[in-house]
């Protein structure tokens, strides 16, 4: 009787992985600017051209040729000997990025401005309410996001999150969100002394997660953008399955205004 009351409380167990609902790199430019230390992108357009063969017009015969545009970026910052970046993701640039998309992607075709699809993400913050909930030595940590297909309880949020940029509609982008994969703490990492990480999930198939759910609330409290934020309540199920909650999820509300637990 108490194996299957254990294996009963396991297979309720939830946790909680702080996410953003949206995969353009334009939306997450905007609200990380050069905290963004990693970002891996990509986006194309194809255009087709049709003729005639006029020798053949009689049977129909159409000559149809595609040009593939494609962009990706690649980027880790640099640093100098001081530790500045060398290379920041500041205004300057992202004014250069944005008039390149523009060059290479942009069409008459479209209502929306060119935009990428954002793989993976590493934003380095400070912030000393992330100490507090951790082990950390230091204030500045390192949180990496990498692009997961959105489960089916946030699909149709993300999807309305998103509709003013027509990621889906005319950009042609998969419905993904960024999920948090892990939160390390910056000097630790460069020390190599340890690995310095207080949070870490391998992604969906990952059904025994490290989230402290402090850490977790206080991440989509402070770090991630109020538009496009969520703690997703994940259960494991069968102990083999990990899905989202729908019944700790209010899809109404706005994105981070999640059960919080009242921790700040």
């Amino acid at each position: 009787m108490s194996s299957a009351r254990s294996s009963d409380s396991h297979t309720q167990r939830t946790l909680q992985i702080p996410a953003v609902l949206t995969n353009s790199m334009h939306a997450l430019l905007e609200h990380f600017g050069d905290n963004i230390i990693e970002l891996r992108a990509h986006g194309s357009v194809t255009t087709t051209n049709q003729s005639i063969l006029e020798e053949l017009r009689e049977y129909g015969v159409i000559r149809e040729q595609e040009t593939n545009h494609r962009i990706d970026i690649d980027y880790t910052q640099l640093q100098t000997d001081d530790r500045e970046p060398a290379n920041p993701l500041d205004g300057e640039a992202r004014k250069e990025i944005d008039e390149h998309l523009q060059a290479v992607l942009g069409s008459d075709a479209l209502s929306v401005d060119p935009d990428l699809s954002v793989t993976a993400l590493t934003v380095r913050v400070t912030d000393e309410a992330l100490q507090e909930v951790t082990p950390a030595q230091t204030p500045e940590f390192d949180l990496r996001f990498v692009a997961d297909p959105a489960e089916t309880a946030v699909r149709e949020q993300t999807q309305r999150r998103n509709a003013d940029r027509g990621l889906y509609s005319e950009l042609g982008f998969n419905v993904h969100n960024l999920n948090l994969r892990s939160v390390v703490e910056t000097a630790v990492k460069y020390s190599e002394q340890s690995d310095g990480r207080y949070l870490s999930w391998q992604g969906p198939e990952d059904i025994r997660p490290r989230a402290p759910r402090k850490l977790a609330i206080r991440i989509n409290d402070r770090i991630l953008p109020d538009e496009y934020g969520l703690l997703k309540p994940y259960r494991v199920a069968d102990d083999q399955v990990l899905e989202v909650d729908e019944d700790k999820l209010d899809s109404e509300s706005l994105p981070n205004s999640a059960d919080t637990g009242g921790d700040r």
